[in-house]
């Protein structure tokens, strides 16, 4: 059988594998490049018609802002529009051939200025679509991974720089390309990856079910698809039966001789051997309880004669302890096996909760670092996703766009000096702003009451965002008279309050024990991990920070 390689990134990789392997296949995952997010500043949304999404990496690693789903979206193939349905975004047209003809559908539907989230290599898409890289496809180095040199390959290649990467290296390895096929998933890509191979197939459409139809058609023994007898299993060889020999009535008549024989001594034997008819019945009498263990309502068992060949007496009252002991013994042993199968119930639960808190605990753990989650967001949406679907969203949205305690502590001293003050900030008067200014002279207040002063206030807010009260310091921020300069670090103290709120959430779902048993998960490659960037606290355009 033909192996299959696939080279596609995570976590498509993942899926392709799980239907080759649901068709009998046993694919090799290879992936040749990973998806990373890239930092890009929002332009000004209103003066495009739709979005143009040219893959579903866009939607998974570019954190597009919520304001961007205010816009229809143009995409091009089935799984770029259902991942753009899943992260809430409108779709209204999905192109199935490829990006031009997206576009020309777009303009068809009046929609005329579109812009266009993509990666960092990407061709030109034509006039009126301005382009923004939001990620991008980071090699990855596969020269460990050993391709089998001695067995036929069907390589399933899904952009043309997968297929660049993966005949660099061919010739490294010094692989054979005349025992590889390409299975490719548009021109473009069997283009890149060049000739020599043993075949050269392009999907019909550019999707990945195609290429997993032709790698069910083509992954078996090629000598059984040339009709080879020695490897196909329906040839059934015919020998010509035996002729019966002249011997065989002579053979008969001699075993009906031998039985007449055996009868015969059998019954002198019966008649002059005591010994021999006592062993007869006893064996008769063991044939005759196998009989009646066999189910015979008809068969009446015989007794057992005591020393004098007599038959004993029967002890009813022995026989009725006999049956209550064994009736006792069974019922415990009944109990026995009801509280094994409780106690094995109850393990389990404990091992599903115990699971389910290991992930929480997990999540917490890595939000809190500011880092990606990694495979703990697939393990998130499988245990809570039915459960808690809004945290659990909650919290994968909170790791693309991480926010630690140190952002908010390091954003409210740059912003200190603008939301303690009041200039800029209001449209009073001279005379007004001097009478505020007299007024702020001397505050009376009760003793108990905590200080109104800008500078109390921030010292307030700093202390409890040392002590990790989120949301009693970003309270304090909001009453500052410079306040509405300090939009930006108070979006970052919401998010980490939902954040933290969610998590909270999953906690207790996991302790009660109402979190999901995951089915087996598919084969993860392990993507590497960006640097968290500090929120951005200052007055500037926002800057999306997507989660690595």
């Amino acid at each position: 059988m033909t192996r299959v390689v696939v080279l596609r990134p995570e976590p498509g990789n993942a899926d392709t594998c799980a239907k080759l392997r649901g068709l009998g296949l046993e694919p090799l995952a290879m992936p040749v490049f990973t998806v990373v997010p890239v930092a890009w500043t929002p332009p000004d949304f209103g003066g495009f018609d739709a979005v143009l999404l040219t893959s579903a990496n866009a939607v998974r690693h570019g954190a597009l802002p919520d304001t961007l789903k205010a816009l229809p979206v143009i995409a091009v193939g089935d799984a770029t529009a259902a991942a753009a349905r899943l992260a809430g975004f409108n779709v209204a047209v999905t192109g199935t051939s490829n990006v031009d003809a997206a576009i020309d559908a777009a303009r068809a539907s009046g929609f005329d200025r579109l812009f266009h989230p993509a990666g960092r290599d990407r061709r030109p898409t034509g006039p009126d679509v301005v382009a923004c890289t939001v990620y991008a496809s980071e090699a990855l180095r596969i020269g460990d991974i050993m391709l089998p040199r001695h067995e036929d390959l069907l390589v399933l290649i899904h952009s043309p720089r997968a297929a660049h990467a993966f005949a660099e290296h061919v010739a490294q390895a010094g692989i054979d390309r005349s025992r590889v096929t390409i299975a490719a998933i548009s021109q473009a890509a069997a283009d890149a990856a060049g000739s020599g191979w043993a075949a050269l197939v392009v999907a019909e459409t550019p999707t990945d079910d195609a290429l997993v139809t032709i790698a069910a058609k083509r992954a078996i023994d090629p000598d059984a698809r040339r009709g080879d007898k020695r490897v196909m299993s329906d040839h059934v060889p015919i020998e010509r039966p035996r002729a019966r020999g002249p011997r065989l009535g002579v053979i008969i008549i001699l075993i009906g001789l031998a039985f007449i024989a055996g009868s015969v001594a059998m019954g002198y034997a019966l008649k002059t051997m005591p010994w021999f008819g006592q062993r007869t019945g006893l064996t008769a009498a063991g044939s005759t309880t196998a009989a009646a263990a066999s189910g015979n309502p008809d068969f009446t068992p015989a007794q057992p004669l005591n020393a004098n060949g007599e038959q004993p007496r029967v002890d009813t009252a022995m026989l009725a302890t006999r049956e209550a002991t064994l009736a006792g013994q069974l019922t415990a042993l009944e109990a026995r096996t009801a509280a094994v199968s409780s106690d094995a119930m109850a393990a389990g639960g404990q091992a599903t909760r115990a699971e389910g808190l290991m992930v929480a605990f997990a999540a917490r753990r890595a939000i809190e670092r500011g880092v990606g989650l990694g495979y703990i967001e697939e393990q998130l949406r499988l245990r809570f996703g039915r459960a808690q679907p809004r945290p659990t969203a909650a919290v994968i949205q909170a790791a693309h766009q991480p926010v630690t305690i140190e952002d908010l502590r390091q954003g409210l001293d740059t912003i200190a000096p603008q939301i303690t003050s009041t200039n800029g900030t209001t449209n009073d008067s001279w005379l007004q702003t001097v009478r505020r200014e007299f007024s702020n002279l001397i505050v009376l207040r009760e003793e108990s009451m905590a200080s109104p002063m800008p500078a109390d206030r921030l010292a307030r807010a700093r202390r409890l965002l040392e002590a990790g009260q989120v949301e009693a310091a970003r309270a304090e921020v909001e009453r500052l008279p410079g306040a509405t300069q300090a939009s930006n670090w108070m979006d970052a103290a919401r998010r980490y309050i939902v954040a933290r709120k969610a998590l909270d959430i999953l906690e207790n779902t996991a302790l009660m024990g109402q979190a999901g048993q995951p089915q087996p998960s598919p084969i993860v490659v392990t993507t590497p991990v960006l640097p968290p960037v500090a929120t951005s606290t200052q007055t500037e355009a926002p800057v999306a920070v997507p989660a690595p």
